[in-house]
């Protein structure tokens, strides 16, 4: 399976929207891998993971030839945070705004993001072009032949956060942000089910510096993966990537690097596509 990276950044972005501290300035200064949008990922060309304000300039600037965002029939929410979760944008799916047919968009999530999008779309008199799904922990849903398994994160404690496993034909990857170090429930449950993980990708919000209980740095990246490895639900082939990155970790991209390296780690940014 590909993991195409559309946006790395955590809620701000990197620089932040109106911040002028040494990271942002500095990513002004060099631009390139240092610029980060909100974080969103395609799998395969195929399933969308989250949808925040900046899913439009990702579908410009990634190119229609890797991510064709009209052609996307499902789309998981992680949470109704809005860098994760901008549904106004999704009534640009009806006419006159798009003026040929569009076959349904699934959109699973939990009851924070079905709120959300239900209260966008309350003057839509076009059924069917939406249709939420509620993805309940450990409640395998079937996406033109994955098998996507939501997975509670540890985050906003006021809703039921999710993270995904993603399974077909013998691949599996885990995309797990806007989480801490997983909940008992995560481990207990990848116990019993002996996942084998291709490919995981890891909040590192904090970047070197230590959270698990919210979000992730390096620190807890490296306890998520001895933990994994543990468990056998990874091994020396698997391909670990950090990613959703904030300013407030206080280093620029290429510094990031230098440290990740130490630890075996690649890290992602904006476009990045990688294959496990």
């Amino acid at each position: 399976m590909k993991l195409l990276y559309l946006g790395t950044a955590a809620a701000e972005g990197i620089p932040a929207v109106f911040c002028e501290c040494p990271v942002c300035r500095a990513a002004w200064e060099r631009k390139g891998k240092n610029i980060r949008t909100r974080s969103q990922a395609l799998v395969d060309g195929r399933l969308l993971f989250d949808f925040p304000m900046d899913t439009y300039n990702h579908y410009l600037t990634v190119g229609r030839s890797r991510f064709n965002l009209p052609a996307i029939r499902h789309l998981f929410i992680t949470h109704s945070h809005l860098d994760h979760f901008y549904p106004e944008e999704l009534q640009m799916r009806k006419r006159p705004y798009a003026l040929q047919p569009l076959e349904t968009l699934h959109v699973y999530g939990n009851a924070a993001v079905e709120k959300l999008l239900r209260r966008s779309q309350e003057e839509v008199r076009e059924a069917g072009y939406n249709e939420f799904h509620h993805a309940g922990p450990f409640e395998p849903i079937d996406a033109e032949g994955y098998r996507v398994t939501p997975l509670p994160a540890l985050h906003d404690r006021s809703e039921e956060c999710l993270f995904y496993s993603v399974e077909r034909e013998g691949k599996a990857l885990l995309y797990a942000h806007d989480t801490g170090i997983f909940p008992d429930a995560v481990w207990d449950y990848f116990s019993r089910t002996k996942p084998r993980f291709n490919l995981v990708s890891l909040d590192c919000t904090v970047m070197i510096q230590k959270d698990g209980s919210n979000h992730m740095g390096i620190p807890d990246a490296i306890e998520v993966r001895r933990r994994l490895l543990s468990l056998g639900a990874a091994d020396a082939k698997t391909v670990f990537v950090l990613n959703h990155f904030s300013h407030n970790g206080g280093l620029s991209h290429e510094e990031l690097c230098a440290a990740a390296a130490k630890e075996d780690f690649i890290v992602s940014f904006d476009g990045m596509e990688i294959e496990g």
